[in-house]
């Protein structure tokens, strides 16, 4: 039986073919599983859509607001909308205008914008690879999480690609200086120290500067040594960075209480979108330091990522490691990360993103994270994905890893 909803607000609606439609929804068709849409540009029509080939985001949109039967959001196949997405590269579009950190012609920066950020570059790199993969990024995020394009809003989010060392260098300097500035001096004399060794990592502008370019007030910011290795879409090193921060900009601000899981969160799913879009990780944590005492080293996964499950589920088949939630939460960062942990912090990313349904729950947990400010205990996210108690998800979650699905 057909049923009329009263959710009728203009949003865009995706399809798992990566085509997007703004119109408002008339009429949800729950025994045909059909959705009217009524479209107002470029002339008012009404259009009908299997709701199987929808989004996630808009099937969970049916369920809260169009009482649809949740059983859509297990159903049918799971798809990479990153790869599916149609980006229209052509219209990106160079700025006449450069970006400057301050009044010095040594930080001043080359602009692209996308429809979703700004890439600032500096010296020989391409910014066009990386604004596309961005771009897929983004519109992976929307495709199955409710509410994250309403939540990201209008802005953009500036991903600096620095090609020059000097300049790179200076903007450490600029940086520090601007924490020192703002009463961050322990942050600041980090960055002073770290700043050279690091690959990527987010900055914080001045909120003038942020509103002058239209963008969030944190950045991505890459020391490029290789240009070379920026030009692909889903080069690994820059989708794991961008991938972790488009997650993190969902989550939002955490409090120190609730900071708990959020390392192992945004830095699994980091990982888990690297190999599952570049096929391989690049990805080195700093300060997780040297590890020689498990088959994961000899078998090189720790390098490339290409041994990771198998050499994870020979240790939990073996009973030499058993994956515990508890443990993956309290992580804060990298430092003293093991091989072992490192790779349950890629199988729970994995597990929790591996059939429509986890999917859905994850997408739940996230906007929960969002709206709390903190990452869920162990026992809510248990709930979240179905189960009574934490053992009970550490169970599914081991059959997962001992399992071929797995990969």
């Amino acid at each position: 039986m057909a049923m009329v909803t009263g959710a009728a607000e203009l949003r865009i609606w995706t399809s798992v073919k990566g085509t997007t439609l703004e119109a408002k929804l008339q009429r949800y068709d729950g025994e045909k599983g059909l959705v009217h849409l009524a479209v107002l540009n470029p002339e008012p029509k009404e259009l009908k859509l299997k709701v199987m080939d929808l989004s996630l985001a808009d099937r969970q949109h049916l369920v809260e607001f169009a009482d649809a039967d949740p059983k859509i959001l297990t159903e049918g196949e799971l798809d990479v909308p990153e790869k599916d997405a149609r980006i229209k590269t052509g219209d990106f579009e160079k700025l006449k205008e450069r970006m400057g950190l301050d009044d010095t012609s040594t930080l001043m920066f080359d602009l692209l914008r996308t429809e979703h950020f700004l890439v600032a570059t500096s010296g020989s790199v391409r910014p066009h690879g990386v604004g596309e993969m961005a771009e897929r990024l983004w519109h992976g995020m929307a495709f199955h999480h409710l509410e994250f394009r309403e939540d990201w809003g209008d802005g953009r989010m500036l991903i600096m690609l620095i090609a020059k060392e000097d300049v790179y260098k200076e903007v450490g300097k600029w940086y520090a200086n601007q924490l020192m500035i703002n009463d961050r001096g322990a942050q600041g004399q980090r960055v002073t120290m770290l700043w050279d060794r690091l690959g990527s990592t987010s900055m914080y502008l001045p909120a003038e500067l942020a509103e002058k370019h239209g963008v969030f007030t944190g950045a991505a910011v890459f020391n490029v040594k290789d240009g070379s290795r920026y030009r692909k879409v889903f080069s690994p090193f820059p989708t794991h960075s961008i991938a972790g921060r488009i997650l993190a900009h969902q989550i939002g601000g955490v409090s120190g209480f609730g900071s708990r899981g959020y390392f192992a969160i945004t830095t699994g799913h980091a990982y888990y979108k690297e190999i599952q879009l570049a096929d391989k990780t690049e990805t080195h944590l700093l300060d997780a330091g040297e590890y020689d005492g498990n088959d994961i080293v000899e078998a090189r996964g720790f390098e490339d990522g290409t041994s990771w499950a198998k050499s994870l589920r020979k240790l939990v088949r073996k009973g030499d490691i058993e994956p515990k939630l508890e443990p993956l939460l309290a992580l804060e960062d990298a430092t003293n990360l093991t091989p072992e942990y490192l790779v349950m912090i890629y199988s729970f990313a994995y597990y929790m993103q591996s059939t429509p349904g986890r999917l859905s729950a994850f997408a739940k947990m996230i906007r929960r994270s969002g709206t709390s400010s903190q990452i869920p205990a162990s026992i809510e996210i248990a709930k979240i994905f179905g189960f009574d108690s934490v053992e009970a998800l550490e169970a599914d979650w081991i059959e997962f890893i001992k399992s071929t699905k797995f990969k």
